[in-house]
């Protein structure tokens, strides 16, 4: 993960991300409301965002459209909620739907201590799925 510190923090820097119109289910490269992001080519940034210019979340797909990870941002443009569905080796082999939580010094310090929980493991039964699930396109749990 790199660029904390960056707008959230104050610091006005270059927003290199490109809305992602390239899906059939979401043409106009928004899904249930997120903006839809993709890294710039060449731009060696293909991660959302530490922090948010002016939205209050941001979702990535995988390139066939199934979910891949979705940022949260508070009021101050502030990271707080990841949830992703990846290889995560802390949970187990394969894809796992999963979130971890982070502190506002994450987007705010460029270096220093932060908070992030470890990486917990998202079940069909748990709140955080039933609220965000229907983000959750092509996901197998």
């Amino acid at each position: 993960m790199g660029g904390r510190g960056t707008y959230a923090a104050g610091n006005d820097v270059d927003y290199t991300y490109e809305i992602n119109t390239n899906f059939d289910f979401a043409p106009d490269g928004f899904f249930e409301n997120v903006k839809i992001l993709q890294g710039t080519p060449n731009s060696n940034n293909h991660g959302l965002p530490e922090s948010s210019h002016s939205s209050s979340a941001y979702i990535k797909f995988y390139p066939n459209g199934t979910f891949h990870e979705l940022r949260l941002y508070d009021k101050e443009h502030c990271l707080y909620l990841e949830i992703a569905y990846h290889n995560e080796s802390s949970l187990g082999k394969g894809k796992i739907l999963h979130y971890h939580t982070y502190d506002n010094r994450f987007s705010k310090n460029a270096k220093g201590e932060f908070s992030r929980s470890r990486a917990i493991r998202i079940t069909k039964d748990m709140p955080i799925y039933k609220q965000y699930e229907k983000f959750f396109r092509g996901v197998n749990l």
